[in-house]
């Protein structure tokens, strides 16, 4: 019994095996251990690298949101400008167009004193309705008055058209200004973002790309396109502005002209009036000397008669001296020597008279005629009552012509108020190119 055995029945490892066994066990811990340094240090080197990315993704892009809205305000800076300049343009383009509209207003007054004065002057009797150079001249003034309204009418709806298109940039200016003002507000909002601020959450999908989006450069060229756009718009506005304000003056100088050429040949058609008039008061003066001289020759003739018949009636009363009484004595040669005188006085008279001479105007020439007053004392006297009637038409036209004078007088104080509103205009238009002198040098305008 002694002898039994008291062993496990377990395997038995020799000391080699074992010490074997406790080699591989400390070179896997040691190989452990290294790896799990190591892995310690990567996961140590790999969390600084993802924070100082982080921090450089979180810096990189602040600064390029700070550039952007850098960009943006620089956008919004130049646009506020613009829609305040494009604003300021169509201001005095409508007080152009308004200069204009007053000039169409003003051609009432012209137009009317031309009118009137072809109405009046339509008053002229038979042979004074003459188509003479004031006639002309006011046909002339009244279409050249039509043809200025119709100029100014067309300038001022251009310039409508040209306000329209103002208008239409500065609705565009404004939209992208809005729309630069938001995206600027929300980048600037952005910008003040940090891990701690409120309402920070995961999105779906965060990095999509929002329908319509457009690139850098598109976004650049539709502010550069409206800027463009607006200065082009400015520049044909001014040149618009400034035409409109030449044509003003231009039509009111060629009116002006043409108002002063019509005022000189109303002066010096009644000039030529008043010169006929006095030539037909000359005629009826001298024809009115000339019947005046014929009842002196025919009173001088009846004067005789009473001598005559005395001296006769002497003489035949003497014939009945009796006998040797009747002798041609001293009273009976100075009787006969009388009644010859008076008969020769008498036919003296009748033949000065028969055979009067005097002046007469045929057709305004003057002609030097002898005529019989006897035989044509019908003519003469019908001859004076045409020159009566004749000045009487001249003085009626002249008195036409005197009226359509003093109704073109109101032409001077229009005159002066068309002039004080040029000057406004111009002075205005000079003013306005001085302020906005920078469109001149502008090449994106060009």
């Amino acid at each position: 019994m002694s002898g039994a055995r008291t062993e496990r029945p377990i395997n038995r490892y020799q000391p080699p095996d074992w010490h074997s066994r406790n080699e591989k066990l400390a070179y896997n811990a040691r190989e452990t251990r290294e790896q799990s340094l190591n892995l310690r240090k990567e996961a140590q080197l790999l969390k600084n690298e993802t924070e100082n990315r982080t921090k450089w993704y979180n810096f990189e892009n602040n600064m390029k949101l700070s550039q952007r809205a850098m960009e943006i305000e620089r956008w919004q800076r130049e646009l506020e400008k613009l829609l305040h300049e494009v604003e300021g343009e169509a201001v005095v383009l409508d007080e152009a167009k308004e200069a204009c509209e007053r000039s169409i207003e003003a051609l009432t007054i012209p137009l009317d004193v031309a009118t009137e004065c072809i109405s009046l002057r339509e008053g002229r009797r038979e042979y004074e309705v003459v188509r003479d150079p004031v006639e002309h001249d006011l046909q002339k003034e009244n279409q050249l008055i039509e043809r200025i309204r119709i100029k100014l009418k067309d300038v001022c709806e251009e310039a409508w058209d040209q306000l329209a298109g103002l208008e239409d940039v500065r609705q565009r200016l404004e939209t992208d200004l809005e729309d630069k003002t938001e995206a600027l507000k929300i980048d600037l909002d952005q910008l003040r973002l940090t891990e701690g601020s409120a309402g920070l959450s995961h999105k779906p999908n965060p990095t999509r790309i929002p329908a319509k989006s457009v690139r850098p450069e598109a976004w650049n060229d539709f502010s550069m396109t409206n800027k463009s756009l607006a200065e082009r718009m400015m520049i044909k506005s001014q040149k618009l502005r400034e035409y409109i304000f030449r044509q003003i003056e231009q039509t009111t100088n060629d009116l002006k002209v043409q108002t002063d050429s019509t005022n000189f040949d109303f002066r010096k058609r009644m000039y030529e009036m008043r010169r006929a008039k006095d030539e037909i008061e000359y005629q009826m003066r001298t024809i009115q000397e000339q019947e005046n001289n014929n009842r002196d020759l025919e009173l001088a003739i009846q004067a005789k008669e009473g001598p005559l018949k005395l001296a006769e009636t002497r003489l035949e009363n003497r014939t009945t001296r009796p006998h040797v009484e009747l002798c041609t004595d001293l009273p009976l040669e100075g009787l006969i020597d009388e009644v010859e005188a008076l008969k020769k006085s008498i036919h003296m008279l009748e033949d000065k008279l028969d055979h009067s001479s005097f002046d007469c105007i045929v057709s305004n020439q003057a002609l030097w005629s002898m005529m019989h007053c006897r035989e044509t004392l019908s003519s003469l006297q019908a001859h004076l009552r045409d020159l009566n009637e004749d000045f009487n038409r001249k003085s009626q036209a002249l008195s036409i012509d005197q009226r359509c004078v003093d109704i073109r007088d109101r032409l001077k104080t229009h005159d002066q108020t068309i002039k004080n509103q040029t000057e406004r205009n111009m002075k205005l238009a000079g003013t306005l190119r001085k302020t906005q002198r920078y469109l001149e040098n502008s090449t994106v305008a060009k």
